[in-house]
């Protein structure tokens, strides 16, 4: 008999008391924001500021303060945030169950973030004026109570304007070059999440930042594209968990969750356990093979081509969307095709490389399909006789507990069938009846709310400040500076430190022959160990918009011929790695790699569709 790796696994889910996954009844679709109808965002709005007002905002906010320091920096990050913001989505359901919790589809406005329809007062509102109060969008005028009462408060990292952050295409990089989680989670950690934190300020540069409803929007989007990388290579992806948490213990699929207490594979299939939601990713990108030989030599690949029946694009001007807010897919899956088509071979197998060697990019959308189909929802609000009401902030400290189920860290491979397939087709397991999603007081011990001490958990204390020995930074220290004693990077050269690369042997000028900085920096962090702290460890990163070219003159109309180059992403701040408590030397070589990107898409001339507006 032949045993096979997905049949060991499946074993060791059964052994571990593992039983069938429950089906979720029906599935909401969450949608990107700016395809809301009047009516969809109406509700949106309705609910959210029912939920400030009722305490159930600041009660979320809360919770993610009280976990902040074991839900960053490890790979609770991707699960734990899913299991969140369902909770989020299923409280607004007993509030009006036609709600569905939209998501904001971020990378299509990398270049130019403030003009973006989303920040504006028809959605989630402008900056913060002088006092950093907003004053429009859905929830102007609402007093947070959380950590006490104040207006919500944004102030953008450039003024009135917002710096560049990830594109499309480097985000679409990190989902190709990711074989595990421990790969992926600091790949979008790192990068685009921590991007939107930075760029909004306020109130989503404080651990409660669930006060702001651009984290809901924002985090859903993060988890969209966890689910995109699950689907890309299914057998590789789908049920990788692997890494350590914060303590240097190993994580599994039986690790259980802060605050809920559940154990981690329950948050990463949706459909089942209570993941009641899909995302509609705007449609299926297919793959038609055909032969290259004339244009990039005895190569064959896999082309990832728009599905034919999507709505009309909206139109290119010099190789850029005049208006990327009625794009009908996500940034991350039209880019797909413009990679594919432009960028060189030798490009294509450094950023992208399940895009070459004859290995299709294999990226379907997630929408939901029989038996998990998406049920109508009612055009009238339903209010319930009693909302819920959340509990109280009571200092009740439940044991900080994670699992002892021996199960493999590693993860399994799995068929296509095993992951959409009804619970009777072998669809992997969950434990079942471990705690509803609508955690209301009264609720079984599994799904209730439990709360911490505020000094318990990583020194979090409600007023969203940090301390622990060493490791305490002040709010004060947010203008990215950092002092340059004790670098991690003394022990780099000078090269490595200001991400230069060598362009020997290449007439295009991009980076060929020589690893990655992520195979270079001497100081690597390994997310298969207890990550070391990095408290006195210090490093800078200057900020440029773009990189000079040959040490002489920025990045401009000229070179290349592009009219409008990739900018680079703005770095992370002293405050913000400070608060994460993240390690610096990864935060510094995932930010090489992302400047080195940029330097390799500009020098092969390619014109990213959704660059228009950026600005030194």
């Amino acid at each position: 008999m032949k045993i096979t790796s997905a049949f060991i696994a499946l074993a060791a889910l059964i052994g571990a008391g593992v039983d069938a996954q429950a089906n979720c009844q029906s599935n909401v679709v969450r949608k990107e924001i700016r395809s809301l109808s009047p009516t969809e965002w109406n509700r949106v709005t309705s609910v959210v500021r029912n939920m400030s007002n009722s305490g159930w905002l600041g009660w979320f906010a809360h919770i993610h303060n009280q976990y902040f320091g074991v839900i960053h920096g490890n790979e609770f990050f991707f699960p734990w945030h899913r299991r969140f913001i369902r909770d989020f989505e299923s409280i607004a359901q007993s509030v009006d169950r036609g709600f569905v919790l939209p998501y904001w589809d971020e990378l299509r406005d990398f270049a130019n973030p403030a003009a973006s329809e989303v920040m504006s007062a028809k959605f989630v509102g402008t900056n913060g004026q002088g006092d950093g109060c907003v004053r429009d969008g859905n929830q102007a005028g609402t007093t947070l109570n959380y950590p006490s009462n104040h207006c919500l408060r944004r102030r953008y990292n450039a003024g009135n304007r917002i710096n560049a952050w990830y594109s499309p295409e480097f985000i679409q990089s990190v989902l190709s070059r990711s074989t595990r989680m421990s790969q992926l989670r600091p790949g979008i950690e790192f990068s685009l999440h921590g991007a939107i934190h930075l760029a909004m300020g306020g109130d989503m540069l404080e651990n409660y930042s669930p006060n702001d409803f651009v984290f809901w929007i924002h985090h859903a989007n993060i988890d969209r594209i966890w689910s995109v990388w699950q689907t890309m290579n299914p057998n590789q992806n789908f049920w990788s968990m692997d890494g350590v948490d914060n303590n240097g213990r190993p994580m599994g699929y039986g690790t259980l969750l802060p605050h809920y207490n559940e154990p981690v594979i329950n948050s990463m299939r949706m459909g089942v356990n209570g993941m009641c939601f899909f995302y509609d990713n705007g449609g299926s990108i297919t793959n038609k093979r055909r032969s290259l030989l004339e244009r990039r030599g005895n190569t064959k690949k896999c082309i990832p081509r728009l599905p034919a029946n999507l709505p009309p694009m909206p139109p290119i001007v010099d190789g850029v969307f005049n208006n990327v807010d009625i794009l009908p897919v996500p940034a991350d899956t039209y880019v797909q095709v413009t990679i594919a088509q432009k960028l060189p071979p030798v490009v294509l197998d450094k950023w992208f490389p399940t895009f070459t060697g004859g290995a299709a990019p294999n990226v379907t959308a997630n929408a939901p399909s029989a038996p998990y189909a998406a049920v109508a929802i009612p055009n009238a609000p339903y209010v319930p006789d009693t909302v819920p009401s959340p509990p109280s902030y009571s200092n009740i400290p439940p044991p900080y507990s994670y699992s002892t189920v021996p199960i493999n860290a590693g993860y399994s491979t799995v068929s296509d069938s095993s992951i959409y397939g009804s619970s009777s087709t072998g669809g992997y397991s969950t434990v079942p009846n471990n705690g509803g999603y609508s955690t209301v007081p009264g609720s079984s011990s599994s799904g209730s709310y439990n709360t911490v001490s505020d000094s318990s958990v990583s020194g979090s204390s409600s007023s969203g400040s940090s301390s622990s020995g060493s490791n305490s930074y002040s709010t004060s220290a947010e203008d990215g500076s950092y002092s340059a004693s004790d670098s991690d990077s003394d022990d780099m050269t000078s090269d490595e430190q200001e991400g230069e690369y060598s362009t020997s042997g290449s007439s295009s000028g991009i980076y060929t022959g020589s690893p990655l900085p992520s195979d270079t920096i001497s100081s690597l962090y390994n997310s298969s160990a207890a990550p070391s702290s990095s408290s006195s460890s210090v490093y800078s990163e200057e900020y440029h918009a773009f990189d000079p070219v040959d040490d002489a003159a920025p990045q401009g109309p000229a070179d290349k011929g592009l009219k409008y180059p990739m900018p680079n992403p703005f770095p992370m701040t002293a405050h913000f790695i400070k608060m994460h408590n993240y390690p610096i030397d990864q935060i510094h070589k995932e930010y090489l790699i992302a400047r080195e990107f940029v330097k390799d898409m500009n020098a092969a001339g390619y014109q990213s569709p959704f660059a228009k507006g950026a600005t030194a």
